[in-house]
């Protein structure tokens, strides 16, 4: 779904940037550093809009390698430690420690008074 929302949007702006192009086909003077050219308006921003979008989209197919090259790479890692982890497992458990638990014979003791306090004191009646 988010693949078409995004192909929509796309459209959506490539026919309100067709639209802005098509209105302004007045010829303008562009410096190209090396000299002048009369261009229409027209074909300088489409042709901006197009460069605009070549360099997103290298930019995109740059990282889909880069995370496809990431991916490779901890699938081959998760394989060698699921590996390890199976040879491990066959030998013998890991050593463990039973934590040992000291006893203190002394009995607790409530921390305030509002714990000593009979029931009836406490608000509730004693008929039920």
């Amino acid at each position: 779904m988010k693949v078409q929302w995004s192909l929509i949007l796309m459209l959506v702006f490539a026919l309100i940037t067709a639209i802005f192009a098509v209105i302004n086909v007045n010829p303008v003077e562009v410096n190209f550093l090396f000299g002048y050219a009369d261009v229409p308006l027209v074909l300088l921003i489409l042709s901006s809009a197009l460069f605009g979008g070549l360099i997103v989209g290298l930019f995109g197919i740059y990282r889909l390698f880069q995370t496809q090259r990431e991916l490779k790479k901890l699938r081959l890692e998760n394989e060698q430690l699921r590996n390890q982890s199976s040879v491990s497992s066959v030998g013998t458990p890991p050593a463990y420690d039973e934590p040992t638990v000291s006893a203190d014979s002394a009995p607790l003791e409530p921390i305030s008074d509002d714990l000593d306090r009979t029931r009836d004191s406490r608000g509730f009646r004693a008929d039920k």
